[in-house]
This record gives structure tokens, sequence and C-alpha cells, in this order.
């Protein structure tokens, strides 16, 4: 117990590994490779550019960009200007415009920094560069050294929930608190269709058509009529970046983490995991084994509730964060 303890302080925790380990190379033996030519002939044909001037209106928020290392990066930002600041990370298939239903909830109080990730929505894709999850929280806590002032409430969901957890242990300077929303990655007790289609090879995230838009949001969202409405919207851009998208999910595999840097069993900052229990694509479960990874992390969980519960719950998801920040501040 006490090697396992010790090997767990100086590097990733084997329980954090597992998913990726067991999946990534059934994956990547049976899937579809990515279309080296198409990924670097591809251009983004986006509405979010015009989504961002119409919400901007009535929210506040601007949009902002800067040179972050190897990328432009593109936030949103706005709120209390001397709030605690709060950043949130959106998941894979996804871009910042996720958290829009939630933002408004928060501005009030808090100084509220919405991000592209590298390689998604606004923020620039490099063909030439890595997108391993390591790669991705060296590029978050850059940009949060330079335009983040004092440690932050990180909050990030699926793919951005592991970011987020990599972040908090590996960058206690910049993480304030840590949540993670139906993070991406755990191997849980039980699997999610989406996980077993994985291991064959078979990825819903790589969108085709508006068919293939709807299977993802039924997927990602337990409340029909939410995603019936927002297939036909996102698809388009989904459709788009169908040859980026299957290049990155297979650079987290190709990418895997670096087993001896530090990982989320190093996390210092008070932790919550937050997890939609309808989620059809990362099963709730999984929440237990972060709750063991992370020392003294909360758990919360939300019944019928999907993937998304910023999108399908944003007042009540908005009110347990606020209640986990205050009772952090209160001790």
């Amino acid at each position: 117990m006490v090697k396992e303890v010790a090997a767990a302080q100086t590097g990733m925790h084997q329980l954090e590994l597992a998913f990726l380990k067991d999946v990534g190379p059934k994956y990547l033996t049976l899937a579809r490779a990515p279309h080296g030519l198409k990924i670097r002939q591809w251009k983004s044909r986006s509405t979010v550019p015009l989504l961002n001037k119409l919400h901007a209106g009535f929210s506040g928020l601007k949009r902002k960009q800067a040179l972050v290392d190897d990328h432009r990066l593109v936030w949103l930002e706005g709120g209390l200007p001397e709030g605690t600041p709060v950043v949130l990370l959106h998941g894979f298939a996804s871009n910042k415009e996720n958290w829009l239903s939630l933002v408004p909830f928060l501005l009030r109080h808090y100084r509220v920094f919405v991000l592209d990730l590298p390689g998604w929505g606004e923020s620039t894709f490099n063909a030439n560069l890595p997108y391993g999850l390591d790669d991705q929280v060296a590029r978050v806590a850059s940009w949060m050294h330079a335009h983040v002032s004092g440690k932050a409430h990180v909050v990030g969901n699926s793919v951005g929930g592991i970011v987020a957890g990599l972040l908090a242990g590996r960058h206690p300077e910049l993480t304030k608190t840590v949540c993670l929303m139906n993070p991406a990655g755990a191997k849980g007790s039980n699997a999610t269709r989406f996980e077993d289609g994985l291991r064959k090879g078979q990825n819903p995230m790589i969108v085709e058509s508006l068919a293939g838009a709807h299977t993802l949001l039924s997927l990602a969202i337990h409340s029909k009529p939410i995603a019936l409405a927002l297939a036909p919207l996102m698809a388009q851009d989904l459709i788009n970046r169908r040859h980026v998208n299957r290049h990155l999910f297979h650079q987290m595999f190709v990418n895997a983490p670096d087993e001896s840097k530090r990982g989320m069993c190093n996390i210092e900052s008070p932790a919550l995991i937050m997890w939609g229990k309808e989620d059809k694509l990362v099963h709730y479960t999984g929440a237990f084994l972060y709750q063991e990874v992370i020392p003294g992390s909360e758990l919360v969980l939300f019944d019928q509730v999907g993937h998304l519960p910023m999108v399908e719950i944003p007042m009540k998801t908005t009110k347990t964060l606020q209640n986990f920040w205050k009772s952090v501040e209160s001790e």
C-alpha cells in the first residue's frame, strides 16, 4: 500500500489510465484512420462568430484572442471585473458556446472565461502539431498564466473534464477549485454502448450527416426536445469538422498521457465530481473511480440528466457549483 501511494505521488495513478490503455490499442487498430490530405486542406465554415455577436448583446461577454505558445486561442470573457475567475472548458466535438446557457447565472459574482480549447471552435487547429492530453493541459496552463489573474474555479466537461483534472494536479498555482463534469476517460463498473463501440472502432463523435448529428446529440443529451432542437443547429459544424475531429480523437490515444507526470491523484485543491446519471456516452459509475483517485473529492449525481448538465439544467448546475464554491470559501 505504501508503494502504491508513493507511485501515485510521483506520477499518474493507474486508475486514471485504465480506460485509455484498454480502449486505445483496439480503437487505433479498428477505427478508420484520419485522412492526412483532407486534414491539411480543412477550412472552417462555422456559424459560431455570428452566434457570438448575437449573444454578446445581452450577456456582455467580450470575444478575445491571443497567441499562446503555438496557437491563437479565442475565448469569451465577462462578468464582475474583481470577481474570482471561473474557467470553463468544453468537451470533444464541442466549443465554448456549449456553456452559453449557464454563463448568465455566473456573471454577477464571478469573472468568467470561456475558452475554445486548442484545435477547437475558433481557436487554431494545426495538422502538424500534437493534440494529446498532455499537450492540451500545457497549452491551457500557459493561457491561464498569461490571461487569467489569480487562482480560478476550473470547470471541465467531458474531455475538458480530463484537462481540468490534470491541470489541477499539475498546476496548483492556477486552481482554486476544480469540477469534473461528466469527465471522459473513466473505466466505470459498467459501460455505455458508445464506450463498447469504441473498442470495435465505432465512433458516433465523427458526424457525417444530419442523421449522425441527431445520433450524437441523442447520446449526449437526455432531454429529447433539447437534442432534437440542437442537432440541426450543430450539424453543419460537426460535418465540416469530421476529418479534423477524427484526427483529434486519434491524437488522444496516439499521444497518450505521460505516466510519470503528475495526475489527478495529485490534486490539492477542493474537487467536485458532477455527473448526469443518464449519460449515454460515459457511464456515470466512472464517477466513483474519479472519487477514489482524487483525494477528498465530493460527488453530486443528477437524475434524468445526460452528458451535458450545463445545457440541460443550467440553473441547477450553476447552483450546485456556487454552493460548492461557497462552502470552500467558508472553510
